[in-house]
């Protein structure tokens, strides 16, 4: 792989935090955790609704709530083609945890989520989207 050196200026106390942050979360250096969060800013500034991407939206519900689960099914069966892959967890006696590995256009990826996100009983969740022609564009 080609690399271009750069040289950075930045306060000493924001560079004691960073490599806290590193030696704490196991990174390899300064360099590769750069390259990271250069990778992950461009992946979610991407705004293209028609570019291909890939997700997971991980909700936490109340399974009594009447006919979320039944709601659940039929979105899935409705957009069966952007849903690749569902994990259903029973947190306790009342919450359960799904997380979905989605596929598709970002906009029919954020529409399923608001759809989902937005049923009665969902009681928090969150979708995470990455754009896959940006990763290419990347790794090249």
């Amino acid at each position: 792989m080609d690399l271009e050196r750069i040289s950075l200026a930045i306060e000493p106390d924001l560079l004691r935090k960073f490599d806290t942050f590193l030696s704490e979360g196991g990174v390899a250096n300064r360099s590769e955790a750069v390259r990271d969060l250069i990778r992950k800013h461009l992946v979610e500034a991407q705004e293209d609704p028609k570019a291909d991407a890939a997700a997971s939206l991980t909700l936490v519900y109340d399974h009594d709530t009447r006919e979320l689960s039944d709601r659940l099914v039929e979105i899935g069966h409705e957009h069966h083609a952007n849903i690749l892959s569902t994990l259903h967890i029973h947190l306790d006696h009342d919450l359960c945890l799904e997380v979905m590995a989605l596929k598709g256009k970002r906009r029919d990826l954020r529409r399923l989520a608001a759809r989902v996100l937005g049923l009665k009983g969902v009681l928090h969740g969150g979708l995470v989207m990455t754009s896959l022609d940006v990763l290419a564009e990347v790794k090249k």
